[in-house]
């Protein structure tokens, strides 16, 4: 079931994402975005931690995770330019 908590409360289904997915979601972020740029990973978190990237992808995640990894990789790139050049 893909990570997803289901509850039925008074006729009322809560689902709840897991942590364990949007983990992994910005895993493949970082490594996507890595492999793109030429980059190590650990320079990635470094970038994404300095510019708030890994908590928009964390509060993100219902979105995101519909989409491909790609598109994902490209609304990140999109971010942090919009960030970057407004410095």
């Amino acid at each position: 079931m893909c990570g997803v908590s289901i509850y039925l409360q008074k006729g009322v289904v809560w689902m709840e994402e897991s942590e364990n997915d949007k983990n992994l979601m910005v895993v493949e972020a970082i490594e996507g975005y890595a492999w793109n740029h030429g980059m190590q990973p650990w320079e990635v978190v470094l970038l994404f931690r300095k510019n708030g990237i890994l908590d928009l992808l964390r509060t993100q995640y219902k979105t995101l995770h519909t989409q491909s990894m790609e598109e994902s990789i490209y609304f990140v790139e999109d971010i942090l330019r919009r960030v970057l050049d407004a410095k």
